[in-house]
């Protein structure tokens, strides 16, 4: 009987399957050693990531989105780290298998620097890193492929009180959360625990606001646009909604059950034109059942938050003004269902 071909099991972070096409840096001394000369390295096919340190031009890079991974950026800065440097915030996270927190910003793409907490302050700033000087007892640091990086609490809390705004605090914990599956309550044990820290406020705010079932950090940001911008009553997150006949009608991203208001938020995929013709109906249907339906995506966020906050506001009137005898749908779960795989 032949042999049965093997499969290999597919990685399950980003991390770790963009691993398999990233490079460590080499210094130049040890790229000689191997009969690459220094003509080469200094050529097209390679790329200096910092003075005297290479790597191929091509690793890591992603053809599609024209762009180095994220496991590349990490590893480019490697040769500025020392054995009492850690990796924190967004690298970290990554490493640990955050998929979400890749180091880009949101609105523009820009790659965000990596943050080092280092031993000390004689230590000179660039653009590609960020030395942050604050205690780090050992407890809150742990290896991982190499290299020192923070645990999963203090990533959460580090991320969340250097973050620029308290909208993008709570996008970097519902993140960590999400895939390292911490619960809330020992988030906000781990911030008493530390009252003095700079950015404390905002990080204890931001665990208060942190919903581990989210989905997407856009969903995040649009949960920050109904709560904090417009005001709207705290939403249920990703809940599944039937008809009177026990038929799903959708699982929506935010819901609200005494208005009736449901928001959605449409990534990238919803451009493809099977998903968006599939979209249509399921409003259709959740319209049918009379709740009202505000759909959004990135541009709202980024450059119509005013008026996206205008229409989550006038789609909440629109449902505390509905006749409610119309409704047809309902959150309670016919025996059949089964609530499809965590993510």
């Amino acid at each position: 009987m032949p042999a049965q071909p093997q499969t290999c099991p597919v990685p399950e972070s980003a991390w770790d399957r963009e691993l398999l096409f990233a490079v460590r840096p080499e210094s130049s001394a040890a790229l000689v050693a191997q009969g690459i000369t220094r003509g080469v390295y200094r050529g097209r096919a390679w790329r200096r990531v910092r003075r005297g340190f290479y790597v191929p031009a091509c690793a890591g890079w992603l053809p599609r989105e024209q762009r180095f991974s994220a496991t590349q950026r990490i590893l480019d800065i490697t040769p500025a780290l020392t054995e009492q440097m850690t990796l924190g915030t967004w690298a970290a996270a990554y490493i640990l298998g955050v998929d979400w927190l890749d180091g880009r910003d949101p609105h523009t793409w820009e790659a965000k620097p990596v943050d080092i907490i280092a031993g000390d302050r004689r230590r000179r700033q660039r653009k590609e890193l960020t030395y942050r000087f604050t205690p780090l007892p050992d407890e809150d640091a742990l290896i991982r492929n190499g290299m020192r990086i923070t645990g999963p609490l203090r990533t959460a809390f580090d991320g969340a009180r250097w973050a620029g705004s308290l909208e993008d605090a709570v996008v970097f914990v519902d993140a960590v959360a999400h895939f390292l599956a911490i619960e809330p309550d020992d988030l906000k044990s781990y911030g008493s625990e530390h009252p003095q820290w700079t950015g404390i406020e905002q990080a204890t705010a931001a665990v208060a606001l942190t919903r581990p079932e989210v989905k997407s950090t856009w969903e995040t940001r649009l949960r920050m646009c109904w709560s904090n911008d417009a005001g709207l009553p705290p939403p249920l997150i990703n809940v599944p909604i039937f008809d009177g006949s026990g038929h799903l009608l959708g699982i929506v991203d935010l819901f609200d059950p005494g208005s009736g208001l449901v928001a959605e938020f449409d990534g990238d995929q919803h451009r493809d034109v099977e998903h968006h013709r599939r979209d249509n109906i399921r409003e259709e249907k959740l319209e049918s059942a009379n709740l009202v339906v505000v759909r959004s995506d990135k541009t709202d966020i980024r450059r119509a938050r005013r008026q996206l906050v205008e229409r989550l506001q006038i789609g909440y009137r629109r449902g505390r003004a509905r006749d409610r005898s119309l409704d047809d749908w309902t959150l309670q779960q016919p025996r059949w269902w089964r609530p499809p795989p965590a993510r």
